[in-house]
């Protein structure tokens, strides 16, 4: 079937603009739409972390984020009172070589991200243009728009948030992890001219008689939320004289701007599928959870990071149509654990039982060390192994004398690193087929390799799991690792493998 475009979007937020610039930058064909004619004028999301810097490299972009930010090292459990209850910094190494932690104004760096996209000379955006239809068959897919005209793609993917039109098209329910809570998120800019306010930039406020929430974003920029109690009424809460009221202890309407004020009702919603024949979901059309770790946007861009290099390879004709199922298998699992723990912790910071919060500080005052951060391991496209599912360390190595990440000197795609020269020595010839189809850079780190390391990390983090080598995916979680060459011959194998899974010829 001879189709208008590789691969068609249905939603133009930051997860669409990810994966359009992701496809963009392999050279397919992509058409975006989104009802709205601009980009949203407003703050959404305020909070990436390490991996979606790693995925912003990807996408080039990175640098220009990362100016448009600030980290977000201080994070801080308060009692009613403000005194603080538990301090636990973000201080932590992380593998991808970023920062654990960032707070951004989100009209910030959107305008980013669609320029991103709109750069790729083989990616199409359409904005004020609605998708009111979806079909599919063995072929491709036909998308029915507000014009009444219809385009063609091999593909297509729903990235049209909670209301999902192209989940409801497809008719995938949705398993309710049981969280719902309403709370009112307010986003302030201070007056120019004022000293920043003492605001941490993440403090979790434990007040049974309310439970709040507030962090500096950057610049003039700052966030407020209330949980909305069970005697209280929403529409009220959200009115301007009850917020300003809440927020008098450090602006008021003299010194700051009220840029928005809106009701959440936080839930926490998985799709039971992310596929369905030529369809996919990702970010919120795909799952939904509790604010309360900060991962909602960033789940969103790994959905779009996963997506894009297994779409690319069946595109490409080096993986079949079943292949497309591990999208599923690797990212669903993957965000379920996600959102169980942003559950977790919702729980914990919404408590509003006097007592049981009272047995909750008792237990964080007791805590000494800020635990490791969150960081589940996937469970499909991976061979098992010590580091299987985890994420790969990315490190900074020396080019012409200058220190710089990895990915940023070798390019996207599937990596084998290695800190033996004699690991990808004498493949057979079905191996060297493999990495020749996939598309796999090997890259020798170490004095007699490619490139070395200024300050090691790659060879420590190898050694602790008596591993020489590494294959990488695009998305930067570790496919296999191990040592010498028959275990490389073996990888390869598993992942010629598993790209021909199921049934249907390729693309």
């Amino acid at each position: 079937m001879t189709t208008d475009f590789d691969v068609a979007i249905v939603g133009y937020g930051p997860v669409g603009q990810t994966l359009a610039t992701l496809l963009g930058r392999r050279g397919w064909r992509v058409v975006a739409f989104d009802r709205q004619a601009e980009l949203y004028p407003l703050p959404r999301a305020c909070h990436l972390d390490y991996e979606a810097m790693r995925i912003l490299q990807a996408m080039g972009i990175a640098d220009r984020i990362d100016a448009a930010m600030v980290p977000a090292k201080e994070y801080l459990l308060l009692r009613g009172d403000m005194s603080v209850l538990s301090d636990l910094p973000r201080g932590w190494q992380t593998p991808t070589g970023w920062e654990p932690s960032y707070h951004m104004y989100q009209p910030d760096i959107e305008g980013i991200f669609d320029a991103a996209a709109k750069a790729m000379p083989s990616v199409t955006v359409h904005q004020g243009v609605a998708v009111t239809g979806l079909v599919h068959d063995d072929d491709g897919v036909a998308l029915t728009l507000d014009s009444g005209a219809t385009i063609t793609a091999a593909f297509a993917v729903g990235t049209d948030g909670a209301n999902s039109l192209v989940r409801e098209a497809l008719g995938i329910p949705r398993e309710d992890l049981g969280f719902e809570a309403t709370w009112v998120v307010n986003d302030v800019e201070l007056r120019e001219g004022l000293e920043r306010l003492d605001v941490p930039d993440t403090g979790q406020v434990l007040d049974p008689t309310q439970p709040r929430h507030m962090a500096w974003l950057g610049g003039r920029h700052y966030r407020w939320e209330f949980m909305v109690l069970d005697d209280m009424d929403p529409d009220e809460a959200v009115q301007p004289a009850q917020v300003w009221d809440q927020l008098s202890r450090w602006v008021d309407p003299e010194t700051a701007v009220l840029r928005r004020s809106a009701l959440y009702t936080f839930r926490s919603l998985v799709a039971e599928t992310f596929r369905d024949g030529r369809v996919m979901l990702a970010g919120d059309a795909a799952h939904l959870m509790p604010p309360f770790m900060g991962q909602g946007m960033v789940s969103g861009m790994r959905d779009a990071a996963t997506l894009s290099w297994i779409l690319d390879l069946v595109l490409r004709g080096a993986a079949s149509m079943g292949f497309l199922d591990e999208y599923t298998r690797s990212r669903r699992p993957h965000v379920t654990k996600y959102i169980s723990e942003s559950v977790r912790v919702g729980q914990m910071v919404c408590e509003t039982d006097p007592a049981r919060a009272a047995e909750r500080d008792r237990a964080l005052l007791t805590q000494s060390e800020t635990p490791p951060p969150f960081r589940p391991p996937v469970e499909a496209i991976v061979v098992p192994g010590p580091l299987a599912g985890t994420l790969a360390v990315q490190p900074w190595v020396t080019v012409g004398g200058v220190s710089r990440l990895l990915d940023d000197v070798i390019g996207a795609g599937f990596h084998l690193l290695s800190t033996d020269v004699a690991d990808a020595a004498g493949l057979s010839t079905d191996a060297v087929a493999t990495i020749a189809v996939v598309g796999i850079h090997s890259v020798v780190i170490g004095p007699r390799g490619d490139y070395v390391e200024p300050s090691p990390r790659l060879a420590p983090w190898l050694a602790d799991a008596d591993a020489t080598w590494v294959l990488v995916r695009p998305d930067g979680y570790v496919f296999a690792s191990g040592s010498g060459t028959a275990a490389v011959e073996s990888a390869l194998a598993e992942l010629a493998t598993l790209l021909r899974v199921g049934a249907g010829a390729p693309v």
